[in-house]
């Protein structure tokens, strides 16, 4: 999977407004779309990614079991599929839409405007292959194992990943 160089922007409402490139959306602060999916296994276990050290934002560190931007043309759900296959070869995942909340965050001078929507995969015993380009690896967690990880190590996991635990997994 080739690097993406454009993202897909959207008003207020999630309405298209064009492909724009990458640069210029988190120069301008455009709003886009994104997927997020956590996935869960039987034993209340989470999968969690490891991106390469060689994404544009946040490489090195623990995020989502998968996540990703909303493409031109592409439901939210259809973008959760897709990453979830092409970040840890799991197809046809059965996704449970949880969550949907703007954000507006700055990063290492990036504006990051994007209406977010997230996912729970169930998933037991599923056979991954990684995208290397994005994934270094992957590890299933404990709830326990996460929320020390955040506490004693915030710098190895993403702040969205941080928010989603917060939010919607009652961790601090």
């Amino acid at each position: 999977m080739a690097a993406f160089t454009h993202i897909f922007v959207v008003d207020e409402q999630g309405k298209p407004v064009g492909l724009f490139p990458k640069e210029e959306v988190w120069a301008k602060g455009l709003l886009h779309r994104i997927v997020r999916v956590m996935a869960e296994d039987s034993q209340g276990r989470i999968l969690l990614q490891k991106r390469s050290p060689h994404m544009d934002l946040f490489p090195n560190t623990w995020d989502h079991s998968a996540a990703g931007h909303v493409d031109e043309g592409e439901t939210y759900q259809q973008a959760a599929q897709r990453e979830t296959e092409e970040e840890i070869g799991v197809k046809n995942a059965v996704l449970e839409e949880i969550a949907s909340w703007s954000t507006y965050d700055v990063v290492n001078g990036r504006i990051l405007n994007r209406l977010n929507k997230l996912y729970r995969a169930r998933l037991d015993a599923p056979s991954l292959d990684l995208e290397e380009a994005e994934v270094s690896e992957v590890r299933w967690f404990t709830l326990a194992e996460i929320s020390r990880l955040i506490r004693e190590h915030p710098d190895q996991v993403t702040p969205g990943l941080i928010q989603v635990m917060q939010d919607y997994y009652s961790l601090v």
